[in-house]
């Protein structure tokens, strides 16, 4: 059985339970002692990017006076001593307490899930690290990952979006493989550098270098696919390898690459670096789109489709877009949105 939603409150108002987990990811950042002056500008940044973060914000600050006046040698070693247990933990009675939350119950829900994750980016960000092992990762924007790393594996668990690989040789005895989990199977190196991306209903692996083995959840079916080749899988199936080109990594240089994509794919794509609501009409979702496109100006990259498509952009909001056959949009919508920022 699946567990139900749960739902916070933030000023008396619901708010989303990830950007409730920010703010109290951010709170644990500032109670440490140890915030850095670049932690100190990207938490303004995040302030800044949604009304609801510093809604979100706002409220923390106003009800969880308790934590922040903690004994500050205290929730130094609380926070310093396990970084991932004792953090998580704060961040979760954080969570209860300020922003109404009445049990573990919505804790274990996807959203939190995501939010608790060991690492994670939000929309537009990106991160590059380098694993205990000496394996680098690359999370892509609006993502998530678990890290297990013990005597038997490495093990990374993909909660949502999407992580390039490359893996480092293992030296250790006995050899642990590395392997990404999702909801629907596993993906194994066999030496390689490799993207993994979860979707709804599907995870798709692309390698660039090496070989991956897929497997199943479910049934257990298994494929090897090389490089330059990628496939799905669902929890029963791994479906058929085909070609891949190196417009699936771009955007690990801040870019989307494009050749024949369908506006509807393109722009699920560059939603994921932008705040909101983007889509289109079934009427051009069809239309095919080639190009390279900086993801570090979404709104740039959106006002030039009709350059280059028969569209108008429909802004009704500036969090609120949509893409339409040209004619049907108003460019008061555009200049509305330029007026309101």
């Amino acid at each position: 059985m699946r567990d139900a939603p749960q739902q916070v409150y933030a000023g008396g108002r619901p708010i989303d339970l990830h950007i409730a987990m920010q703010a109290a990811e951010w709170l644990t950042t500032m109670m440490s002692g140890q915030a850095t002056t670049a932690e100190h500008r990207a938490w303004s940044r995040w302030r800044a990017q949604h009304p609801d973060h510093e809604r979100a914000w706002t409220h923390i600050e106003k009800v969880s006076g308790g934590f922040r006046d903690l004994d500050a040698r205290a929730s130094r070693k609380a926070l310093t001593a396990r970084p991932g247990a004792r953090r998580q933990g704060l961040k979760l009675a954080i969570v209860l307490a300020a922003f109404g939350a009445t049990g573990a119950l919505g804790l274990r829900t996807q959203p939190a899930r995501t939010a608790l994750a060991d690492l994670s980016t939000g929309v537009g960000q990106r991160r590059e690290l380098l694993l205990a092992d000496g394996s680098r990762l690359h999370l892509n924007a609006d993502s998530a990952v678990n890290l297990h790393y013990n005597a038997s594996e490495r093990r990374l668990e993909l909660l949502k979006g999407e992580v390039f690989i490359t893996t480092a040789k293992e030296h250790g005895r006995p050899y642990r493989p590395f392997l990404v989990e999702t909801a629907h199977g596993v993906a194994q190196a066999l030496g390689t550098r490799y993207s993994v991306r979860q979707e709804t209903g599907h995870t798709m692996v692309a390698v660039e270098q090496g070989a991956v083995r897929l497997s199943a959840r479910d049934s257990g079916a298994s494929q090897v696919i090389q490089a330059g080749q990628g496939a799905g899988m669902t929890a029963q199936r791994v479906g058929a390898m085909q070609a891949v080109s190196s417009d699936v990594w771009g955007w690990r240089q801040g870019l989307l690459l494009a050749d024949g994509m369908p506006l509807r794919d393109f722009l699920g794509q560059l939603g994921r670096y932008r705040h909101g609501l983007l889509g289109c009409d079934d009427a051009v979702a069809g239309l095919r789109i080639s190009g390279v496109f900086p993801l570090q100006d979404t709104e740039a990259v959106l006002l030039s489709l009709p350059n280059s498509l028969p569209v108008s952009i429909h802004f009704r909001t500036r969090y609120w877009v949509r893409v339409q056959a040209r004619g049907e949009a108003n460019v008061n919508n555009v200049v509305g949105l330029r007026a309101a920022r």
